[in-house]
């Protein structure tokens, strides 16, 4: 058992996403910190120009950190598919127009097409996570965590509002395209839930142990 700081610490969530929030206040619950948002605070979104997850993932909480004075964790990730060399990767919403002036629908069919005629045995894709934590005292400590599956040859009729790679990722382990995942099941291969679980030891020990 780690001996606690006598004042509680706060934690910046580098999200404006209540969704997102909500999914690192479930994981960090039994902490004893407060976690904040950048709208609980009054930040809002800078650009993201890095060139790759980490790029990005460093940039915001470091940017974040620096601004609110807190220490900060950050993510970033998307949907990697090998045999388009990682495509879409970081550009997401602006892969299929160059903007993200698209539809969760017209996202979700242009990666189907994309695929087509590709065989099973080179359909392998993921969902890729980094995530940086910034301590208190200004260092960073990175982690890395992914949801792998396949393309399937059509998309789940099922496409999340704002998640439309969810409806195109097929996860053997279930049998199921995400998008149709239970609660449980997405739990056990979500990549946001496996990359906090992995950093949380080291923001006890950077916050919490005394």
């Amino acid at each position: 058992m780690w001996e606690m700081n006598k004042h509680q610490q706060t934690l910046l969530i580098a999200t404006s996403n209540a969704g997102k929030a909500g999914e690192y206040k479930k994981q960090l619950q039994d902490l004893p910190l407060t976690l904040v948002s950048l709208a609980d605070i009054g930040l809002s979104s800078i650009e993201e120009t890095g060139k790759t997850f980490e790029e990005n993932a460093r940039l915001k909480a470091r940017a974040y950190a620096e601004q609110s004075g807190l220490p900060c964790i950050a993510d970033d990730g998307g949907l990697e598919i090998d045999f388009l060399h990682g495509e879409p990767g970081v550009r997401s919403r602006r892969w299929k127009t160059g903007d993200e002036n698209v539809t969760d629908q017209e996202l979700a069919d242009f990666t189907i097409a994309q695929m087509q005629g590709v065989p099973d045995d080179k359909r392998a894709a993921r969902f890729r996570m980094a995530m940086v934590f910034v301590d208190a005292k200004g260092a960073e400590h990175v982690v890395e965590e992914s949801c792998e599956g396949l393309v399937p040859h059509a998309a789940s009729l099922t496409v999340p509002h704002g998640l439309p790679f969810n409806a195109v990722l097929y996860i053997p382990q279930f049998n199921k395209i995400r998008s149709e995942l239970s609660l449980e099941e997405h739990e056990v291969v979500n990549q946001r839930t496996l990359a906090i679980k992995k950093l949380k030891p080291i923001i006890v020990a950077a916050l919490l142990c005394g």
